[in-house]
């Protein structure tokens, strides 16, 4: 497995944690239909939520979250619609979240808790 999907799967991992631990019920990871990918899928209560995990090793490439472009969020946003119909939470309450998630550098995982920010209700 390349690095940088290990770091993606580290991200996407620290980020599921760190959702439970604030009240999220993780349903799905890394779900998939024809038009793409969600990485997590919750419920925060009642609100079904898409969660898009991004993670890197430092901040010299910006913050993850600037990397999440107008038309990803309008992916994303239509990738959750088709969750609700797949599974039948078509009539509940949607939103977008991101989690970024930076790590040391590589090979310095245990140096330094990762730095982990919930933004809530992403907007296109």
């Amino acid at each position: 497995m390349r690095a940088k999907d290990r770091t993606g799967l580290i991200g996407e991992e620290l980020a599921a944690d760190h959702l439970r631990r604030a009240g999220h019920h993780v349903m799905e990871q890394r779900w998939r239909c024809r038009r793409g990918e969600l990485d997590l899928i919750t419920f925060d209560e009642d609100v079904l939520v898409a969660v898009e995990v991004k993670t890197r090793r430092g901040r010299g490439y910006g913050h993850p979250a600037e990397s999440i472009s107008p038309e990803k969020l309008r992916r994303l946003h239509l990738l959750l619609a088709d969750y609700a119909v797949h599974s039948g939470a078509g009539r509940r309450r949607r939103r977008v979240d991101v989690v970024s998630v930076i790590l040391g550098p590589a090979g310095a995982e245990h140096h330094g808790a990762p730095v982990i920010d919930h933004l809530e209700d992403v907007r296109r």
